[in-house]
């Protein structure tokens, strides 16, 4: 760590009370809140960082955030990552460059331990930035009177009911077809499944949706208050599942005034809502950081059908095994990436040919290309990538898909 000499590691039993302190001091978070979250996740997913000699207060904790890994989707394919949250300092000792140092003991662990990306919701960018992430997905709150989303009588050939939400399996179970077909979800542990279910430490009411052929969705609600609906969690995957939950909701009308929910910019409830007063409330953009390039670009999934090679000169400096020139070679639906070595005379990378198409960008530009929130041309627009034409045109065919989005805060 070059900006301090103090610790990095796994937080301390007896350095709880500390962390839940700087938690509360940086977020406003309580006590119980905290115990509770990492109760959910585990010990094990707090780190601290202990201030070195020049602080004179050596071996105190001076910040401190939890890290889990977890799996994300890109391209209809699971990528190994981690969560990072409650990235909290001391105030009394912030600009000291704790807060760099510990986001950096984090990422070095992850990586050590198999991660190839990182995601998180920044209180801040600067600080994030300079360590390489880069702009990765969105999350809406969306909102809208019950009567906007009542669409005539339900499916006459669907079902509502009850589900007991004790055994998330289920759910899990028909996320899982949402996964594969969006990009930016994350398969959900045990910790974040009791968020998503209960946000508040309440548990939310869950009803199955669907026909014929079985459960095409769910809905997670919590008790209506104060003339609102909050949608916990929702998941939507067929046209008849949509109406079903639209007939669901509207039947709030006479208890609440607006119904809640987080969802994607392309929200299924939002499309097919037949009338005006579906708002927005508030967009969220979460950052990526790309850990390990290799092991990050060959373990997501790309569109069928498209075929090439790209050239990608990243910088990195952070890792500079991120560093460099790759070959990122797609066929098939899957990528293998080589790293080019530089020739003996320095000016060139061996084995780049003079028709190669190349894109050189940095590994924060590069996060925001792989997860498909920001095309190669906006990147480019904005100095932030460069290349010719064919090299742009080649990776916006091989970063397209759905915007990368995620219901999921942490």
């Amino acid at each position: 760590m070059s900006a301090v000499t103090g610790g990095f590691g796994p937080l301390l039993p007896e350095e709880r009370a500390d962390a839940a302190t700087l938690v509360r001091q940086g977020f406003g978070i309580p006590r119980e809140y905290f115990d509770r979250s990492v109760e959910l996740f585990g010990p094990g997913v707090m780190r601290g960082l202990r201030a070195g000699p020049e602080a004179g207060r050596a071996g105190q904790l001076v910040g401190c955030a939890a890290v889990w890994p977890m799996e994300q989707w890109f391209g209809g394919r699971p990528v190994p990552s981690c969560g990072v949250a409650a990235v909290a300092v001391d105030p009394a000792e912030r600009g000291r460059g704790y807060g760099s140092a510990l986001m950096r003991g984090l990422l070095e662990e992850a990586r050590a331990g198999g991660a190839a990306l990182s995601a998180l919701y920044p209180a801040t960018l600067r600080l994030y930035t300079r360590l390489g992430f880069g702009r990765g997905g969105v999350s809406f709150d969306w909102s809208a009177p019950p009567a906007a989303l009542s669409a005539g009588p339900p499916p006459g050939d669907g079902w509502i009911r009850r589900t007991d939400a004790s055994d998330a399996s289920e759910l899990a179970a028909l996320r899982r077809s949402l996964l594969t077909t969006t990009n930016g979800l994350v398969e959900r542990n045990e910790g974040l499944w009791s968020f998503a279910l209960c946000p508040d430490g309440v548990p939310s009411d869950v009803y199955t949706l669907g026909g014929a052929g079985g459960p095409e969705g769910y809905v997670a609600v919590a008790p209506p208050a104060d003339r609102k609906l909050n949608v916990a969690d929702l998941c939507l995957l067929s046209s008849r599942a949509v109406r079903l939950a639209q007939g669901f909701l509207a039947g709030y009308r006479a208890q609440v005034d607006r119904v809640t929910w987080r969802g994607g910019p392309d929200d299924p409830l939002v499309l097919l809502a037949p009338e005006r007063g579906v708002r927005a409330d508030a967009c969220d953009e979460w950052l990526l950081r790309i850990l390990d390039l290799p092991r990050a670009l060959e373990s997501r999934g790309y569109p069928p059908g498209v075929a090439g090679e790209l050239i990608l000169e990243v910088s990195d400096a952070l890792f500079p095994e991120n560093s460099g020139s790759f070959r990122l070679r797609l066929s098939e639906g899957r990528a293998s990436v080589r790293p080019l070595r530089r020739a003996p005379n320095g000016a060139e990378k061996a084995g780049v040919k003079p028709d190669d198409a190349v894109l050189s960008l940095s590994i924060g530009a590069l996060a925001s290309l792989y997860s498909g929130h920001k095309g190669p041309h906006v990147l480019r627009q904005v100095g932030l990538l460069r290349g010719g034409e064919d090299a742009v045109a080649l990776a916006a065919r091989f970063f397209s898909g759905p915007a990368p989005w995620m219901p999921d805060r942490f």
